[in-house]
This record gives C-alpha cells, structure tokens and sequence, in this order.
C-alpha cells in the first residue's frame, strides 16, 4: 500500500495525529485508511521492549563504551545484526540508538552510552552498527543530535559551542554515521544549542542535517524533550515522542487556522512518518522470527571478549595452568555490567566471574570484601576475610566497580573515583599480595591513586550479560586481550578541560569554553601528562610496526592518499592490533591538536605471522572548519601521517605535501587568538570565548530582572517558592521512601522530575494535564500569600503534583526497571 499517497488525502487533524506517538512507543495508526502503527524500542546494547509494565527478557550486550573498546568494526556489525534479528522477532520496527555524543567530560552520566571523545571513532563505529541493523529490515535512532554531553539539567541546558568545535567535534561524528549508513530517523536532543533547542532549531536540522548532509529519513524528539509542537514542526521536528494525547493535536490546527503554520510543513513531517511506516512494511508482513537467545547470548560473549582493555601487566596474566586463584571482591559475583537508564536490559543469562570458574571446574577462594549497597562503608571483617584469602593464594583476582549511581542516565557523576570501600580493599590486598590484577567496571574513565600496587590492572568497562564468561577466557590465556582505551585518563579531575564548565549552572548556559579541544587533542596540545592515552591497550603478545609507504608525497584536497604498512606479531600467542591513523599540521594558519585521529584497522595476527595493512585517507582527513570562510578548508603544507599503537605511541611516520589555495584570506590565528593557539584554556577568558564564538554568554540570559515563575521554570529551581518548597519536599519524601535501597534509581527519577519544564508536564501526561492545570499551578508558585499557602495545604496540591508528575514517573520506572 501506497502509505506516502494516502498522506496527500488525510485532514489536517489526521495529518497532526499522526505526527505525534499514539503512545510512550508507537505511532499512531489511521485505521480507515489501512496503515498500521509502528513499535520503537530502546537499545541499543539490547533491546528493551515493553510489554505492559513490565520489560521483555532480552540478550544484554556490551555497552557502546565497552563495545568502542573493541575499535572493531565488525564486531559492531555483528552485534547489531543480531539485535536486527532479536527486533524482527519482537515486532519492533526501530531501535533507538545508536548514542554517538562526544565525551566532552568523564563526569558525564550516560557516558557508558557514547562511544568516545574522538568523532572518528565514535562516526565509524556507528556507520557500522547502524548499516548491519538496517540492513536486516530494522531501522536505528541516531541520537542525541546535538552537543547533549551533559545529563545535569538536561532538559534546559544551553550548550555554546564555536562554530569550529561544533563542526570538527561534536557534529562529525553524526555527519560521518549519516553520510555512510542513512539511519532511518534521527533523534533530536533535549539541550538548546547556541540558544536554540534542538527540536526547533532548523539551521542544525534543514540546513546541517538535510540540506548539507543529504540525510533522508525522519527525525524524532528525544522523549519529552518538545518545547513547542508548533515551532518545532515548522523547524524540522517530524515525529514528537511519546504521545501528548491530542493536546498537541489541537494547537497544530488552532496554528494553522490562526496562519503560524503552512500546511505543507505539516504535510511534510507526516510523509516523513509514512516513509518510517513504508520502511518497516516488509518485516511486518514476514512472520516473525523465532528468538533464540542462547544464540544471542553467544555473540554478547563473542563481543565482550574484544573489549577489555588491558592497562598494567607486570607478567600475571593470563593465568598459568595449576596457578592456586582467590577471587576478591563482591562485583565477581554481582557484576555490573550495564548502566542504569532507557539502555537498561532485563537479562537472559547473567554470567559473572565467579560462575564462570565455577562451569569450568575451578573452586577458587571467595571472599566479597565490600558491600555494593553500601559503597562508601569500609568494614574491616570484609576486608580482612579477603586478606586472609589473598594471603594464601597465589593470585589475586580483584574486581571493583564504579557505584551504581554514577552510570546511570539523568544525573552526572559525582565523583571519578571508585568507592572507598574498594580502594581500602585494593590496598589491604596488595600489600598481602603483591601478585593481584585488578579488574575495574566503569561507564567512563577512572582515576587510580592505587595504580602502583597491583601487578595488572584491566578496565573492563560494561561487558554485558557474559561478562563473565569473557573475562574467564582473557585471565585463562584462552583470548588475547585487544581492546584500546576510546578515552584518555586523567591523573585527576581539575586535569580535565573544563572541569569549571561541564555540569549546567542555574543559568543554563553550558560554556564549551575549551572549543576543539577535547581529551587527547587538549591533554597533547596543553602538555599535560594522563594516566592513560587515547587509543592506549597492551596484549598478552608483541606487535612490530614496519614499511610505512604512500600512494603519493604531493596531493590536492581531492585526491585520495592511501597508506600501507606491516604489522608483525613477534610474541608466542595470537592476537589483534589495532593501528591507528593520525594527521597533524605543525604550520597552520588556524588553532590545532597536535595530531588527530583519521582512521584506523584492527587486524588478528597469529604468533609469528604478519598483516600487510592498507588504509585510504580522504580530504576530510586533512579539512578544517573556517567560520570566516564559512566551509571546509584543506591548507596547503606538509601534512604528517602518523601510524600509533596509541596516541601517543607513534610507531610510522610519513609526510605528504598539499598543494591548495582553499585557505586563502584565513584568520592569522597565532595573532588573533593566542591562548588558543597554544591550548592555554585555563586562562581563557570571556573576552577569549566571545572572540571565537561570536556572543557573550550572558547574551542567552534574557531579562534577569523578571524573577516571576513560569512554564519553562522547572521543579528544581523553585525551593524558593512557598509552595514549591513544599512541593519539592513532599517528592522528596515520597521518591525517598520508594527507592530507599535503590539511590540510581532514586537519582535517575527524582532528576526526571525535577528538571523537566513544568509546561511539559501536561503533553507528556497523554492528556491526564491541561495547559489550564499548568497555568495554575504556575500561579501558585508565583503566590507568596498566607491564603495561597493554605490552599496547598488543604486542597491537596501535592497530590495533584503527583498526578500531573504521575506519567513520567511511571515511564520513568517501567524505562528503568530491571524487571
């Protein structure tokens, strides 16, 4: 059936229904005239499909930050055709993700969604991933388009980004996974950018997005993050998500009536959703695949093998045969292996460490040595039942873990640390016993003050359901571990770029003050030592790097070079390599990281062997963005290739000459933004920014001399109301009681509520709120007087907050629920 066609006959009340969700998770469906509704689900590290109140059981696989650990492209593909295969048999025709935002910091939240703080790796993996789902008749969510890289505040923060940093950096990413894989839709993100939401603002959508991209499919609201249906339709948005009811139904038509939206705008965002519906036709007429999770549950460990990242190594690992083992630390029994949030799988088949030794014969000694429910509790029985077990064993196999609340969605880290307890223990037990690996879970980087006292140290990010399963084959020698750091490690926190700048101050206004200038690209530029660099992992075996050669030594911007060198494994046991492709420019008329990542090859290598590997560059390895010239530049110069096992170890380096005239009538940068040039970003003033970005920051604040409560006010910045004081108190109350053992939980939903607009409040309640309920409670809050007061007591207004708050708490916990 011809479902585009059938648009051009609907009524502009039918066109407007089908424009926003019939639910929290599928579109509307026009019964008359035969089109059926489509179901969208989360993921993408599984698929978290809802049925009722409760979440399907699914395969849980590695989370992106895991996953970007591999640096392999194929495993990408095959994780995501398997989950294609898992959509198809659950009738789930899109699966939102993948997550591609930049960590701009590690204290980011959902930074154990996001692939990495480099846009080529986080773009390719995508691509990947993307092209394998689709291609089994399922369609993906590229999300969140753009600059989200904060979770605090996430609904009102304003991010300010240059235009040189939101091109290179934070929009390259989604510019390569677009240009290569033509997701089916795109979701939009909850910030503002440059003062504009992203759900309205049509230069990142029409003129970004479509016009310079040629991106082709729909784009999505992040859930609940349309600020104004009306505008938003008119700036690109075509499908809000969930459902608003026909609140949002009635203002598009009072809009068109009232001539503030031309009907082909709405015409438009409908064919867009017709097209989704006409995309998924073939895979809902098929009958559905039957699951076969065990099947499934094979690739998340074939998966999970790739990804640990092996950091210290003094000789104990792997395991040798006979070797007598202690197992330390709770997380070997009760692993944390996802993050909490709208990725959070209900499991098929949790595997820990301890059950995997346990499947393979091995008893090792046990001893839990902290409590996960209370992280921050050093009790002394625990770590000294650990210490006697260490003691008599040969090796001790640690394993500890970020807390829980620090890798969930809706709420940044408050720390980089691991919890106290484990620290106390890392240290108890290697001064027992010297011989220990320590295995880290974390949804980003770590520090370690400890890092000197065990003999191996391995992070292992989120592995998913097998987790288990994988490290066993890694300590045991059975697997050769071949992950790379898709982060660089801080010694410590004020290290970081824009430790004064990351999280949204009460102004909203997020300062991306340090423009390109993000992890390694900063840490290089500034000379300022890390724990661990971008692209850093070690082996159980040796790799030798040799016989760089290029097509050519003297190109234009439009040739394409391409790169060959060997790669020789001189150790005893097979393994994989992955060489990474850098570009620098020493004489540049503009501001540079001293390298930056342009490609890169994972490639496996029995003992002994020998790859020859071929790597093709093209003129986005070499281009910049010129806001003065308003394109991409390729300066003429001699340009440095540079082949790295990391970043900063740099095995190959070859030069080529570019000639071009595309920089001609260049800002001199050196003169005209010295701090800058030089990576002097602590020291960068407002001055320095409003020189590269155009504004001041103060410019976005508006009329600060109205202090008067409105609907774009949200719960949390009202405490000093009368009544939202009491508001606030009573939730405060209420969440505290009914997650009192669950303080993610408690983070992720108390944050829900008290950052989202209140305005909002009413299209996400499906039409339990009206615009008239949120008028009034607005003038509650803007009420000072006794009587009012007194209205809130005796009337119940609390309990109407908990009505009017009641959907997003519900979806909230049924998103969240580990069911």
């Amino acid at each position: 059936m011809d479902y585009i066609e059938i648009v051009k006959h609907m009524s502009l009340r039918e066109q407007a229904r089908l424009v926003t969700g019939a639910d929290f998770w599928h579109t509307w469906a026009p019964v008359k005239y035969g089109m059926p509704s489509i179901m969208v689900s989360d993921g993408p590290n599984g698929l978290r499909k809802m049925e009722g109140s409760k979440t399907i059981t699914s395969v849980c696989f590695p989370s992106a930050v895991a996953l970007a650990s591999s640096w392999d492209r194929g495993v990408l593909a095959r994780v995501g055709s398997t989950l294609a295969e898992d959509c198809k048999a659950n009738r789930v025709s899109v699966l939102l993700g993948p997550g591609i935002n930049i960590k701009r910091s590690p204290l980011c939240g959902r930074n154990f969604e996001y692939y990495s703080e480099d846009p080529v790796l986080a773009g390719e993996l995508a691509a990947s991933f993307i092209e394998s789902v689709q291609a089994g008749g399922v369609g993906t969510s590229l999300k969140h388009f753009a600059a989200n890289n904060t979770e605090t505040r996430r609904m009102v923060s304003n991010s300010l980004v240059d235009d040189r940093a939101l091109r290179e950096i934070y929009l390259r990413g989604f510019e390569i996974a677009v240009k290569k894989a033509q997701p089916w839709t795109v979701m939009l993100a909850y910030n503002k950018l440059n003062g504009t939401y992203c759900s309205e603002n049509s230069w990142l959508v029409e003129n970004v997005l479509r016009g310079e991209w040629g991106f082709k499919g729909l784009t999505v609201s992040d859930w609940m993050a349309t600020n104004d249906r009306v505008k938003s339709l008119h700036e690109g948005l075509d499908l809000e998500m969930p459902g608003s009811g026909y609140a949002n139904v009635r203002k598009i038509a009072k809009a068109f009536r009232d001539g503030k939206l031309d009907a082909e705008d709405l015409t438009i965002a409908a064919t867009k959703v017709a097209e989704l519906v006409s995309k998924s036709e073939p895979v809902l007429k098929t009958p559905a695949p039957k699951r076969d999770l065990d099947a499934g549950h094979d690739v998340a460990r074939m998966a999970a093998e790739q990804c640990p990242v092996l950091l210290k190594n003094n000789g104990i690992l792997p395991i040798k045969a006979g070797t007598k083992i202690a197992i330390i630390g709770e997380r070997a029994e009760k692993p944390l292996y996802q993050g909490y949030g709208s990725s959070q799988i209900n499991s098929y088949k949790v595997v820990s460490v301890l059950d995997a030794f346990k499947a393979n014969g091995i008893q090792p000694n046990y001893a839990p040595g902290y409590d996960i429910k209370k992280p921050e509790e050093v009790k002394t029985a625990l770590i000294n039942d650990a210490v006697a077990k260490a003691t008599v064993a040969d090796v001790a196999l640690l394993f500890v873990s970020a807390a829980e609340v620090d890798a969930t969605e809706g709420a940044d880290r408050t720390s980089l640390e691991i919890p106290k307890s484990q620290v106390a223990l890392i240290e108890a037990v290697c001064k027992a016993n010297p011989n220990t690996a320590v295995f880290v879970a974390s949804g980003s980087s770590t520090l370690m003050p400890w890092l000197d006292l065990p003999s191996a140290v391995m992070q292992t990010y989120f592995l998913g359901e097998a987790c288990g399963e994988a490290l066993y084959n890694i300590i045991m020698g059975k697997v050769n571990p071949s992950g790379k750091l898709p982060e660089s490690y801080p010694i410590s926190f004020a290290d970081t770029p824009c430790p004064e700048n990351y999280q949204t101050p009460k102004d909203n206004n997020v300062i991306y003050k340090e423009s390109i200038y993000v992890g390694y690209r900063y840490y290089e530029k500034a000379n300022v030592p890390v724990l661990f660099p971008f692209g850093y992992g070690l082996s159980y075996t040796k790799f030798d790097y040799s016989g760089l050669s290029l097509s050519s030594t003297s190109i234009t911007p439009e040739d394409k070079l391409t790169l060959t060198f060997n790669i020789s494994n001189s150790g005893a046991m097979g393994g994989a390599e992955t060489a990474q492709v850098y570009v620098g420019l020493k004489d540049s008329l503009v501001y540079r990281a001293k390298k930056e990542l342009k490609n890169f090859a994972k490639v496996y290598i029995p003992a002994g062997g020998s790859e020859t590997v071929t790597v093709e560059l093209d003129r986005s390895a070499f281009e910049y963005y010129s806001p003065k010239l308003k394109a991409w530049v390729v300066e003429p110069g001699e340009y440095d290739i540079m082949i790295g096992a990391s970043s900063a170890d740099i095995r190959l380096t070859a030069k080529v000459n570019i000639t071009s005239n595309e920089a001609d009538g260049e800002i001199d940068y050196m003169v005209a933004t010295p701090k800058y040039w030089n990576a002097d970003i602590k020291n960068i003033t407002e001055d320095d920014f409003a020189d590269i970005f155009g504004a001041y920051p103060s410019d976005y604040l508006g009329d600060t001399s109205d202090d008067r409560v409105t609907g774009d006010k949200c719960l949390d910045e009202l405490w000093d109301t009368k009544a939202g004081k009491k508001i606030n108190s009573f939730l405060e109350f209420v969440l505290g009681i009914i997650f009192e053992d669950d303080p993610a939980m408690y983070a992720v939903i108390y944050n829900s509520i008290m950052t989202i607009p209140l305005k909002r409040f009413a299209p996400a309640s499906g039409g339990i709120a009206s615009d008239a309920m949120i008028d009034g409670l607005v003038h509650l809050f803007n009420s000072n007087s006794i009587l009012e007061m007194l209205k809130v007591m005796v009337t119940g207004i609390p309990g109407t907050v908990l009505n009017l708050i009641e959907p997003v708490v519900r979806d909230t916990i049924e998103k969240r629920s580990r069911c």
